[in-house]
């Protein structure tokens, strides 16, 4: 028998989490949450792994979770380590990942007492969780019960919601007891998730405004779709008054999809033209719009949106247009519309192909005699992603540059866009490289490399982890958007320029280090980063022009129009 902690709350969660299979265990280290650390390490079913930087384990626990679809523990010590779990605790909130921070807590009655390493953390991170469950010492049967019944509630609700929860666990010395494990007699209950499809008169209504909308727009974003989704679709894309607009992180690769928004909206936005591509039909499906150009045209035409129904239990007014709200699986919505046969020339779904492609054209023109910089170094380290291979967008500039470019068959897109902090884009990616045998990379800018560089120091079981970190002296976002260089303080303040190097940081986690600064030796780089001879994971930092840039997508974008 496996021998585990001897304290009884520790027991009904280290029970519970086996029962239900929720096998992979992301550990920081410390002293009050040492029983969680001895139970799950002595028992081989298991996967654990410790990472010092509570910040990082959230992230790299995300990743895990991300990649294998499965819920990802999360145990650290009391005190201010808790907190650092509130980043990506977020980032799962709004990606639906089923995190489960596990806390370990002084006793309640030394909170506020002058005793070391303890806050309130009952309720801390309730902002960021779907709930909270707050353990008790169990002294008695009615305590084990209690115990029991709320880690029962909050696996299951992680599990039913696909949301992180939090367990805090009081722990009272002495905290490295074990005895063997046993599993407790108590009943454990399962939620039951039922999908109430929408009544005859309600899917009627529906599909007479469907049948009677000339232009309709399915917008699908970030975390879209589930099971049938992208077959659904294929019925419905060759519908002429139908657009099917995708952000790279959708994943929903197909020829006529319009899956380069801001540069094919470049083509008339700010035009007269602009109304004629506002749908009176909107449908979205999934978390946050990455196309700042899309929401702001969109939010100026709001009146011209009849109906916009979003697709989710989510409240999600992005465009000010809501009208319905539909809990119901997509392929099942559209599976009950019928696609029009009827030819139109200038359909809504046709107008928006022809300036898709349209602007492919000039998009591949602008490019043949392309300046260095990091608009040209995007395009050629896209070029070279392996088939197969997991891309994780970093934030800011990197994401909205990927976005330019056509969706890549085969490859996989994610990005830290529930809420879009620069804070474990590294972390995130080794959780992923950890779950999955195909080849991941990440591109980052410099600053958010930065931030996350401890990310690095969890070697194991990455040799299939590449990163790109593309070096423009600083927070180049700043650069690109409307305000920040008009002001003095944008350099040092906003933008925190920032010209050094990486390669110390790099070379002191052990990670191979490699180097371009120009489209010769970026070429040389990337055939290096990718060779079948390197063990990972390894880093290639481009450097480019760091004023020269943004001014380079600024003339981009001119040449669309």
């Amino acid at each position: 028998m496996n021998e585990i902690s001897d304290i009884g709350s520790v027991r009904t969660v280290v029970q519970q989490m086996l029962q239900r299979q929720i096998l992979d265990v992301v550990l920081s280290p410390g002293s009050r949450n040492a029983p969680f650390i001895l139970s799950f390490n002595a028992v081989e079913d298991f996967s654990t792994q410790s990472v010092l930087d509570e910040r990082s384990a959230g992230f790299v626990a995300l990743g895990i979770a991300q990649q294998k679809k499965k819920p990802v523990a999360l145990s650290c010590t009391s005190g201010s380590a808790v907190a650092n779990y509130a980043p990506a605790l977020s980032e799962a909130y709004y990606q639906r990942i089923p995190l489960i921070a596990i806390t370990a807590d002084r006793p309640t009655a030394w909170i506020d007492q002058g005793e070391g390493q303890s806050i309130r953390q009952v309720g801390l991170l309730d902002n960021v969780v779907i709930a909270s469950f707050n353990l008790v010492s169990e002294q008695s049967e009615e305590d084990q019960w209690y115990n029991h019944r709320l880690v029962n509630e909050a696996l299951e609700t992680a599990l039913q919601e696909q949301r992180p929860v939090h367990i805090n666990v009081p722990l009272t010395e002495p905290l490295y007891g074990v005895s063997p494990i046993e599993f407790s007699s108590s009943t454990s209950f399962k939620k039951i998730k039922t999908t109430s499809l929408p009544g005859v008169q309600e899917m009627d209504e529906l599909k007479s405004v469907w049948g009677r909308a000339e232009r309709i727009m399915i917008l699908a974003t970030d975390g879209a779709g589930g099971e049938g989704f992208g077959k659904s679709l294929e019925v419905l894309a060759d519908d002429p008054r139908i657009a099917i607009v995708t952000e790279t992180n959708a994943n929903l690769y197909r020829m006529g999809n319009i899956s380069c928004i801001d540069r094919t909206i470049e083509a008339f936005i700010g035009s007269k033209e602009e109304k004629e591509y506002i749908p009176d039909l909107l449908i979205t499906i999934g978390g946050n719009v990455i196309s700042k150009k899309l929401k702001a045209m969109f939010r100026r035409h709001k009146t011209s949106i009849r109906e916009h129904w979003h697709l989710g239990k989510e409240v999600m007014d992005t465009f000010q247009s809501l009208t319905r709200v539909i809990d119901m699986a997509p392929a099942d919505l559209f599976r009950s519309f019928s696609p029009t046969s009827e030819a139109v020339a200038d359909g809504f779904g046709v107008r928006w192909k022809a300036r898709f492609f349209e602007t492919e054209q000039k998009h591949q023109q602008y490019l043949q005699d392309c300046p260095y910089s990091d608009l040209k170094v995007m395009e050629l380290i896209l070029e070279l992603v392996p088939e197969g291979a997991v891309l994780q967008m970093g934030n800011s500039s990197v994401v909205r540059y990927i976005q330019l470019f056509n969706q890549i068959r085969d490859v996989h897109y994610y990005g830290n866009r529930g809420v879009s902090g620069i804070e474990g884009c590294t972390s995130t990616a080794v959780g992923a490289a950890q779950a999955t045998d195909r080849p991941v990379l990440l591109i980052s800018g410099d600053q958010a490399f930065r931030y996350d560089s401890n990310a690095l120091n969890v070697k194991d079981d990455v040799d299939n982890l590449r990163i790109i970190v593309i070096n423009n002296g600083g927070g180049n976002i700043f650069r690109i958007i409307d305000g920040p260089t008009r002001h003095e303080v944008n350099e040092g303040f906003i933008e925190k320029k920032d010209e050094s190097s990486i390669e110390g940081l790099v070379k002191y986690h052990g990670a191979v280090y490699l180097q371009a600064n120009d489209l010769e030796s970026l070429d040389q780089g990337l055939e290096a980063l990718w060779s079948a001879d390197l063990r990972g994971p390894a880093v290639l930092e481009v450097f480019t022009p760091r004023v020269e840039s943004p001014e380079v997508l600024k003339d981009y974008f001119k040449s669309l129009r």
